[in-house]
């Protein structure tokens, strides 16, 4: 998490032993793209995560469920905790709340509203902004700019609208539909197959 006060985090203990770390943001977003990929098994992605965020695969077991465990859990964390009690639904269930944007459908959108407001180029800051620069510029976007106008229509309550308003909304909505939904508990469910698949490769 960014620190005003501290340097970004780039470098990984354990037992004593420093590591590298690339954290940062296109990796972070190559990671989240590679758990959606239906085309690698779940092994192959392990080995490939490895080399992304330490140019590496070890073949220390426990090193490798603790090194992924770590980079999840600071790649997660956000700076005001939790959102509170969850939603239930009128069968007393818990609701995950819907995501309403995805770093790979809304990549231009972000990247135009980056360089709309803040000038930058993310192309060009490959390999150098972290991730942690990354999320608070992301979280900061303003409401006027491409990707957060697109994030409101897809939040937009059509309970009050009719006619030709109500039409325009839904087909705006259609229009800028993700592909995939894909909520907070899918992520969770999707990382703990991955660490599954860890500990099943570390236990052969």
């Amino acid at each position: 998490m960014l620190s005003l006060t501290e340097s970004l985090v780039d470098k990984l203990n354990y037992h004593g032993k420093t590591y590298q770390l690339d954290l940062a943001f296109d990796t972070v977003l190559k990671f989240y793209e590679l758990l959606d990929d239906d085309n690698l098994e779940d092994s192959e992605k392990i080995s490939v995560a490895f080399e992304m965020f330490m140019g590496f695969t070890p073949d220390d077991a426990d090193f490798a469920i603790a090194v992924f465990q770590k980079i999840n859990q600071y790649i997660a964390k956000q700076p005001y905790g939790d959102e509170g009690e969850p939603n239930v639904d009128g069968n007393g269930q818990a609701v995950t709340p819907q995501k309403y944007y995805s770093f790979t459908q809304d990549a231009e959108a972000i990247y135009a509203s980056f360089r709309e407001q803040y000038g930058i180029n993310l192309l060009q800051e490959r390999g150098k902004l972290h991730w942690d620069e990354f999320k608070a510029l992301f979280a900061g976007l303003g409401p006027n700019t491409y990707f957060q106008r697109i994030v409101e229509i897809r939040t937009r309550d059509t309970s009050k609208l009719e006619g030709q308003a109500l039409n325009d909304t839904l087909k705006s909505q259609q229009y800028y539909e993700l592909n995939e939904n894909k909520t907070e508990k899918a992520r969770e469910q999707q990382f703990t197959g991955f660490m599954n698949t860890l500990k099943a490769w570390a236990q052969s």
